[in-house]
């Protein structure tokens, strides 16, 4: 409930003095229209401006004609930066140079440790601890020197708010103790011993050892910011070269999650709108050496992929988005992987491979390095290009005419997965178009590819959806258990190296506990044998090159449904990882309950009931799969 002292009067005087073009204009790029101002909705995955702020007529508020939502300033900063009426209204306040009247105990204080209020507590708290520490004479000497020898000075240091964590087991855990036993006597709940210590435990810092101990240390400390420029979690390098791993991030919380979150956006916003251009490295120092060099519209990941997430937030402040990768393989690999998620944004994309196989930390230090860096932005290769060039590269490769109308195929089927069809009609002619010139094959041909694949897809999609039941209802559930396994494999095939636990409590790696022979339907088998060889040397592969090894389009089509479905159900990695564990166990559960319901039937009542204690040792029927994964990560 909104306090009363605010209906009136805080909260209207905020509003007056606010700005709310200039408010969403610092996370969307806005364009005036007419008397409006409109852009990509941020709170839908939007490719065509939708997205209006209406000032006129006395009026300030903003409004989606796609998803519907709408609202004043206050509501912009409770759903969009995920604050509370109480955050939002004095976040607004000191901006606009406001003093409320509304006094501090009449704001509701968070209870709970895991909300946002009670973690961003918890991590304001530790990064002034861990700036302290790095200052620290004695105990940040060898962190700062860690960071003196990558060129980190203390102007970076001060900008990005680094710190650093201790090497005793109970540094951060003593801290937060006497901060505890401070706020003890208030009488404020949210502050209560009992709820300080357990949101620093929600938030990752400490950890429950018998006793609460630190959950980083002996680390520099990389504070994670959110685009309002508030710690949201925690990346720690290591400093010792013989701890592992080398970095740690903070567990995913309400406050925090990795596929969502871009390192140094809070700095580099406002470089990314003025300039219309964003850059990713794949690292903290990366972004550092950036901005430290002048390039401050440099982000980094958080030692994930690229996700949809990511580029919902730099489509928004931005027109063309370079990838600055690593020349090595790996770093190839993850250009790839970024040309998937951006291949349907509203986005120019461009691939920069620095030279020498340098990182952009690498390469700025050195005296021409500035030179040599913008040199490699200027040859940046555009997506489109760098996705040809690979095509092209696969044809050469592949001189023989069925293998070349393979090859342009899987090409095809590429294309639509990635989302071909959603591209508006002068983008997706220009791809066609690329595709023609390389392969020598007519564009009408093509369209006649894209528009058969189209319909068989349409066919297998049907094939796919729940039907009547002609089958036992056993058997349908045995069929929608391989679809919900071969659809996380087939989008997410780095979850292939996944152990799972045996009743026994052995581990075995996914290969022996599903062979070939488990998958009973053919098309799905036909599917995974190629995959499971893969698994079992080893060996990573994509969607494409799982279309490459088939002339059949149903089958083709089957491949591309189940990645589409694959990439829908699940948006990190981390709940496609649960997730292949749960649809590899109840494939298995649902595997033996089949086999027992198939042998004869028992005569005796002793032999009934050992087959009904057999059966329910083989465990329950599967379920929501991307339900169960999503609660266990």
């Amino acid at each position: 409930m909104i306090p009363s002292r605010t209906d009136s009067s805080d909260r209207d005087r905020v509003l007056e003095l606010t700005d709310l073009v200039t408010l969403v204009g610092e996370s969307v790029v806005l364009r005036p229209k007419g008397r409006e101002h409109v852009g990509l909705c941020p709170f839908h995955e939007d490719r065509r401006p939708s997205f209006s702020v209406v000032t006129h007529k006395g009026n300030a508020f903003y409004n989606c004609f796609a998803c519907g939502v709408s609202g004043n300033a206050i509501d912009f900063m409770m759903n969009y930066h995920r604050m509370d009426f109480i955050e939002a209204l004095r976040f607004l306040a000191q901006r606009a140079g406001i003093q409320l009247q509304m006094r501090d105990s009449d704001a509701p204080r968070a209870t709970d440790p895991d909300s946002p209020a009670s973690l961003r507590r918890a991590s304001d708290a530790a990064q002034r601890y861990f700036a302290r520490t790095l200052n620290d004479p004695v105990l940040g000497r060898v962190a700062r020197e860690a960071l003196a020898k990558r060129g980190i000075d203390a102007v970076m240091i001060e900008r990005f708010g680094l710190g650093a964590s201790q090497g005793a087991i109970d540094g951060l855990a003593n801290y937060v103790e006497k901060l505890a036993l401070n706020q003890s006597h208030n009488g404020d709940e949210s502050t209560s011993p009992a709820v300080i210590r357990a949101s620093f435990e929600a938030a990752g810092l400490l950890r429950r050892r018998g006793a609460l101990v630190d959950g980083f240390r002996n680390r520099v400390m990389f504070p994670i910011a959110d685009e309002l420029g508030r710690c949201i979690a925690f990346g720690a390098r290591s400093i010792d070269p013989d701890d592992e791993p080398k970095y740690l991030n903070s567990p995913e919380s309400a406050l925090f999650h990795k596929s969502k979150s871009l390192y140094g956006i809070h700095l580099a916003k406002r470089a990314i709108i003025q300039s219309r251009t964003a850059i990713i490295t794949e690292g903290y120092t990366d972004v550092i050496a950036c901005h430290r060099a002048g390039i401050e519209n440099a982000v980094a990941t958080l030692g994930t992929a690229l996700t949809r997430d990511h580029a919902r937030v730099l489509q928004r402040l931005c027109d063309t988005i370079v990838l600055l990768f690593d020349g090595d393989t790996a770093g190839q690999r993850a250009a790839d992987r970024a040309l998937d998620v951006f291949f349907a944004a509203p986005v120019d994309l461009k691939i920069c491979t620095l030279p020498d196989n340098l990182d952009p930390d690498e390469l700025l230090r050195q005296p021409d390095g500035r030179e040599r860096f913008d040199l490699a932005l200027a040859q940046s290769e555009d997506a489109l290009t760098h996705l040809v060039s690979g095509f092209r590269r696969e044809l050469d490769a592949r001189p023989g005419l069925s293998a070349r109308q393979r090859t342009v195929e899987a090409m095809l089927a590429k294309l639509l997965a990635l989302g071909l069809g959603s591209l508006d009609g002068i983008r997706r002619r220009l791809v066609i178009d690329s595709i023609s010139m390389t392969s020598g094959v007519p564009v009408a041909d093509l369209e006649a590819v894209l528009q058969s694949s189209r319909r068989a897809a349409a066919r297998a999609s049907d094939a796919v959806a729940p039907a009547e039941p002609v089958q036992a209802p056993m058997a349908n559930a045995r069929g929608n258990a391989e679809r919900d396994f071969l659809s996380i494999l087939i989008a997410w095939p780095v979850v292939g190296d996944v152990r799972i636990s045996h009743e026994e409590g052995d581990a075995a790696p996914l290969t022996e506990f599903i062979i070939p022979d488990s998958i009973e339907d053919s098309a799905a088998r036909m599917l995974y044998e190629p995959i499971f060889h893969r698994l079992e040397a080893g060996r990573s592969f994509t969607v494409q090159e799982l279309l490459a090894e088939t002339n059949d389009p149903a089958l083709k089509a089957l491949a591309t449904d189940l990645f589409t479905l694959g990439t829908k159900r699940f948006e990190r990695e981390s709940e496609a990882r649960n997730g292949v564990i749960v649809a590899a166990r109840a494939l298995d559960h649902l595997h033996r309950r089949l086999r027992l319901a198939s042998t004869p039937m028992a005569t005796t009542p002793e032999e009934l009931a050992y087959r009904l204690e057999l059966i329910r040792a083989a465990g329950p029927r599967p379920s929501a799969i991307a339900k169960s994964a999503r609660s266990a990560s």
